[in-house]
């Protein structure tokens, strides 16, 4: 995947599992503290489907789309990544709302859709005085579009931060995809837009477990 910023024009870094820095900050971290991190974000979707299908035929067209958000520590010398905020680092597959991406490494879906659209018509019989016989053909075309637009927010942590300087990273991805079988077209499209970050040092209280 590629992608540039949409004002400047300039590339934008992608790692190697897709995602995209989108909002960044330094904290100094002087003791040993926990650090919450909640982003907030703008996600749109785009799903198109339809379907054309004749007598004695069946048409199936699906499109989906999804923003995925995740917050990681990054060394800001390096780029390194130090930590993975909670719950990511508590992801399986079995958790509904945690996605993983071909390298193994999880996020949280912030906003995703699956529409499916299918019809099958049977054959056409025509009954004349009581005797079957005779043909006919017809076609039908059915359409279903969505588009929404809709504000997300979620909230990360990261538990017993060491003391030292970190770059606080919130990195987004989309994913869509459309298949047909039969005779249809399928479009879709994700996208994020205006967002922001609130992050804040606490203390958290004793033998605290997410």
């Amino acid at each position: 995947m590629t992608c540039h910023d949409i004002f400047s024009g300039a590339s934008v870094p992608v790692t190697p599992d897709n995602f995209v820095q989108i909002m960044t900050t330094t904290m100094k971290v002087s003791n040993s503290q926990s650090l919450f991190v909640s982003p907030s974000l703008v996600t749109g979707l785009y799903t198109n489907t339809k379907t054309k299908t004749s007598s004695g035929g069946s048409s199936t067209a699906t499109a989906e789309g999804a923003v995925f958000l995740r917050v990681v520590l990054r060394d800001p010398n390096t780029g390194a990544v130090v930590q993975i905020a909670d719950p990511i680092a508590d992801c399986t597959d079995q958790i509904l709302g945690c996605v993983k991406d071909t390298n193994g490494d999880y996020g949280v879906v912030l906003d995703s859709r699956v529409q499916t659209l299918s019809q099958t018509l049977s054959n056409c019989v025509v009954t004349i005085s009581g005797v079957t016989g005779g043909s006919c053909n017809f076609d039908s075309t059915l359409q279903l579009v969505l588009q929404t637009t809709s504000a997300h927010s979620f909230n990360f942590i990261f538990p017993n931060v060491g003391v030292g300087t970190y770059t606080i990273s919130v990195e987004s991805a989309v994913n869509t995809s459309a298949t047909v079988s039969g005779s249809g077209t399928a479009i879709a499209g994700a996208a994020y837009g205006l967002g922001s970050l609130t992050a804040e040092s606490v203390r958290m209280v004793h033998n605290f477990s997410f």
